[in-house]
């Protein structure tokens, strides 16, 4: 038999440092996660009313309570303009594009005069 010097068994050596870790190092509740408004005391008296959901809205765009940097805060509210206008844009962008596809833009300019309109065309 071999002994364990001249087996071919390679093993990593015994670590030099114990490492401790902490299997709940943040106490978690589901049921206060089930709570509505378990994070803010403003939405805290639940949904009895729609108030808590204009509260819990307006808390996200509430910039001043997230910093007192005017800087910083002069960039978010540039950037959340600038998201608006990206969004609104956008949709009057497909409006156009929608209303210029399924027009009756060829029909009219054949007859100006006896044109119907392109919602009644096909009927």
């Amino acid at each position: 038999m071999l002994s364990e010097e001249d087996s071919m068994i390679i093993r990593s050596p015994e670590p030099k440092v114990k490492i401790l870790l902490d299997r709940n190092p943040v106490k978690t509740s589901f049921e206060e996660w089930a709570r509505s408004g378990h994070f803010s005391r403003t939405i805290a008296k639940g949904p009895d009313t729609t108030t808590w959901i204009w509260i819990l809205h307006g808390d996200a765009h509430d910039f001043d309570s997230h910093t007192s940097d005017l800087e910083e805060i002069s960039q978010k509210v540039f950037s959340a303009h600038f998201g608006q206008h990206s969004i609104i844009f956008l949709w009057l962008s497909n409006m156009y594009f929608h209303g210029a596809r399924f027009s009756n833009y060829k029909a009219w300019l054949k007859m100006l005069w006896n044109c119907q309109d392109a919602s009644k065309e096909n009927m």
